[in-house]
């Protein structure tokens, strides 16, 4: 597995923590988790899920409130988006704010599609990151690994095609916003996520042989 990228100016070294005990965790604040969750660990990540799921739910039905959109599967789609952009990246966020953000965002792209396109139902499976009674095991379990391939392609682009993939593809951001958190124009972002879209293709397609 590919060594993943890190950010100039990070302050978390997730490579020196250790995993912590399952029941241990609901006693760890966001910061450790989020540190947690970049080092690997996924019932860090089973936590942040069962942490804030509830509030975040509320924040989707508030936006999709009078939609036949459904709220639980933008929630799946966020939470699946939120796990790959903090495996990617190495940015200091404030979890709550950040997720809140990542599944407002997916609300409103869901607002913008027709119903019958809105997510993926394979989606939910990925979210045996987070344990759910669902899908067949050996189904789940490529289903990760699709996930990981993924994060080492993305963290191994350079480092504004990297952030400009995350902000865009995971945290739902438009371009214009990417745009102006890189101090660059819509049509170089726009160039930008051309290349790291191929690049990242290119290298899962080179992984698969």
């Amino acid at each position: 597995m590919r060594a993943r990228a890190r950010g100039q100016g990070d302050d978390i070294r997730p490579s020196s923590l250790h995993p912590i005990a399952r029941s241990s965790l609901a006693k760890v604040d966001d910061d450790r988790l989020v540190a947690l969750v970049r080092a690997g660990d996924e019932d860090a990540f089973t936590e942040v899920y069962a942490r804030h799921r509830v509030g975040l739910r509320r924040v989707a039905i508030a936006v999709l409130r009078g939609s036949a959109h459904d709220a639980d599967d933008v929630l799946q789609d966020a939470f699946l988006s939120a796990y790959a952009a903090l495996r990617a990246i190495d940015r200091p966020i404030v979890l709550k704010a950040w997720l809140v953000m990542i599944v407002r965002n997916k609300a409103i792209d869901a607002l913008r599609q027709p119903y019958a396109t809105r997510v993926d139902p394979d989606s939910e499976r990925a979210l045996a990151l987070v344990p759910a009674p669902m899908g067949d095991p050996s189904d789940v379990t490529c289903l990760k690994e699709e996930v990981r391939e993924v994060v080492d392609a993305i963290a191994a682009l350079p480092d504004r095609q990297r952030l400009a993939l995350v902000r865009r593809e995971f945290e739902g951001r438009r371009v214009q916003e990417v745009a102006a958190g890189l101090g660059a124009t819509e049509s170089s972002i726009t160039s930008l996520l051309s290349r790291a879209r191929r690049t990242v293709a290119a290298d899962r397609r080179r992984a698969a042989v």
